[in-house]
């Protein structure tokens, strides 16, 4: 075997090893299950008053409603603060947002 034929074959595995390092890691770090769910809390003293899951919608709708891009998994907390967002969501979850005395945040539990 000459030598370039033998560095074409360290190039390879190297490449092959690469390739299996990939897909172990891509195994391992996969997007994490969630819930997410509308919390609200006190205006005065941020105290925690309550909470609902949020149920058959879609990380796509919410990005669109909250305007985050479609590379964003919606990890951190939202403060619903537009009428859009405040009527889709009383919509959907039967619920009436009392914005005088509560700030409500679309937030994110993984499970």
């Amino acid at each position: 075997m000459n030598s370039e034929s033998s560095n074409l074959k360290s190039i390879q595995s190297e490449n092959l090893s690469d390739l299996m390092n990939y897909s172990v890691i891509g195994q391992l770090i996969s997007e994490p299950k969630v819930m997410r769910m509308l919390r609200w809390f006190d205006k005065e003293g941020d105290n925690f008053v309550g909470e609902t899951t949020i149920t058959n919608v879609s990380l796509e709708r919410l990005q669109k409603l909250f305007g985050i891009s479609a590379d964003n998994p919606m990890y951190d907390c939202y403060l619903v603060e537009s009428s859009e967002q405040i009527n889709y969501l009383q919509k959907i979850l039967n619920v009436e947002l009392d914005l005088n005395s509560y700030e409500y945040f679309v937030e994110c539990d993984q499970i």
